[in-house]
C-alpha cells in the first residue's frame, strides 16, 4: 500500500495499482493530519498585561455573582452575558491577532485579507511582485504592513472593530443552539420545560467563552474548524485553546454535585454546570498562558498505520485515546492465508486411515 499527498493536509491511503476501486478488496482509509498552528498572543506590552488581567477578572465577576445566579438563575444568567461579552470582545481585540493577519497553517498558508478561499490564497501569492509595487508606488509602508501581517500588533483599532463584531455575531448565532442539543443528550433537564431557557443561556455563556476567540482568530476557515471540532488544535501561548478545552471539561465535572443528594440550594440547574465551565477556563488559561505548560502541544488523536500483530497485513488505529484497533472505521487488515500441512503429514495420515480401513 501506498501513501499519497493530496490537497489541504489530508493524506490518503491508496490501494495498489493492482486492485480496482470495485474490486473485493477492502476499502480505502484515510489518515488525518492536524495543520492548524497555535495563535500568537500579541507582543504589545498591554496585549501581555491584559490577558493575565482577563484571566483573573472573569472568575472573579462570577464569584461576586454566585449569590444572584442562586437566587435567581435565568435572570441573572442574562445580565452576565453583557459582561462576558463585553469582557470577550475586549480580550480579542487587544490580546489576539484576528483571522487573516496571522500565519494559521490552513488552507496551504496564511489566509489572505481574512477570507478562508484557497483559491484566493492562490491568486494573491501569484499576484504578490504587482501588489508590492503598487504599494511602493501609494508610497505605503511595506514594513509596517508586514509588521501587521505577522501580527505583531494586530493592525490598527479601527481595523479591529469589524473582526471582533462578526467574531461575536457568529458565537451568538451559530454554537448555542448545537450546544444547548448536547447538554440535553448529556442529561440536561428537559422536564419541567420551564428549565429550557436556563439551558440556553449557559450555551450562550459556554460559546462566549469558549468559541468567540477561535471565531476572531481563525473565521471561518474549513480546515481550522476541522481541527478544532477533532480537538487537534495545538495549546497556545494566549490561553485560547486551553480555556476552550477547560470550559467543556469543567462544564462536564460541575454537573457531578447536582445529582448528589445534598438538597442545598446552590445545586439547582444550572449553577454549579456554570462556575464548572468559568473554573475550568481559569485553569485552563493559567496552565497554559500564565505557567506556559503544554504550549506548542496538540492531545494526540491521530491515526497511524501500524503493521498487524501476525505480520500479514497493515492496520490503522487511534494512538490515544480508548478507540482500538477493532473498529471496522480504523482497522484495516488482511487476513493471513492458513498454513498448508507438511507433505509428509499428508501422507502419514492417508496410511493411517488405509490401515484402519483394513483393519
Amino acid at each position: 500500500m501506498a501513501l499519497s499527498p493530496s490537497s489541504g493536509s489530508l493524506t490518503h491511503l491508496d490501494l495498489p495499482s493492482s486492485q480496482s476501486p470495485s474490486s473485493s478488496g477492502p476499502p480505502s482509509a484515510r489518515l488525518l493530519n492536524p495543520s492548524t498552528n497555535a495563535i500568537p498572543l500579541l507582543t504589545s506590552p498591554l496585549a501581555k498585561r491584559y490577558n493575565h488581567v482577563h484571566t483573573a477578572l472573569v472568575p472573579t465577576y462570577f464569584y461576586l455573582r454566585a449569590g444572584s445566579l442562586v437566587a435567581d438563575p435565568l435572570p441573572t444568567l442574562i445580565q452576565d452575558l453583557t459582561f462576558v461579552a463585553l469582557a470577550q470582545t475586549a480580550a480579542v481585540a487587544i490580546s489576539l491577532p484576528s483571522a487573516g493577519n496571522w500565519l494559521s497553517g490552513t488552507n496551504a498558508g496564511r489566509i489572505i485579507e481574512g477570507t478562508a478561499s484557497y483559491g484566493n490564497y492562490r491568486s494573491s501569492k501569484s499576484g504578490n511582485t504587482a501588489s508590492a509595487a503598487s504599494l511602493r508606488k501609494k508610497g505605503t509602508n511595506t514594513s509596517s504592513h508586514k509588521s501587521s501581517d505577522h501580527g505583531n500588533n494586530g493592525g490598527s483599532w479601527r481595523g479591529r472593530a469589524m473582526p471582533t463584531l462578526f467574531s461575536l455575531i457568529l458565537t451568538m448565532t451559530l454554537p448555542p443552539i448545537p450546544l444547548t442539543v448536547v447538554a440535553l443528550v448529556l442529561g440536561a433537564p428537559l422536564y419541567p420545560s420551564s428549565l429550557l431557557p436556563h439551558t440556553l443561556a449557559l450555551a450562550a455563556h459556554v460559546s462566549l467563552l469558549g468559541f468567540l476567540p477561535l471565531f476572531y482568530s481563525h473565521g471561518v476557515s474549513a480546515l481550522a474548524w476541522r481541527d478544532i471540532t477533532a480537538a487537534w488544535l495545538p495549546f497556545d501561548e494566549a490561553g485560547v485553546w486551553g480555556g476552550t478545552v477547560g470550559v467543556m471539561v469543567g462544564g462536564w465535572i460541575g454537573a457531578i454535585p447536582i445529582a448528589l443528594d445534598w438538597d442545598r440550594e446552590w445545586q439547582k440547574w444550572p449553577c454549579t454546570v456554570l462556575w464548572g465551565c468559568v473554573l475550568g477556563w481559569t485553569i485552563g488559561r493559567v496552565l497554559t498562558s500564565v505557567l506556559g505548560l503544554g504550549v506548542g502541544k496538540r492531545i494526540n488523536l491521530s491515526e497511524k498505520e501500524q503493521p498487524s500483530p501476525g505480520g500479514a497485513g497493515t492496520s490503522l488505529s487511534v494512538v490515544a485515546g480508548t478507540r482500538s484497533g477493532t473498529d471496522a472505521e480504523l482497522l484495516m487488515t488482511t487476513p493471513a492465508a492458513s498454513p498448508s500441512p507438511a507433505p509428509g503429514t499428508l501422507a502419514k495420515s492417508s496410511k493411517s486411515r488405509t490401515k484402519t480401513k483394513t483393519t
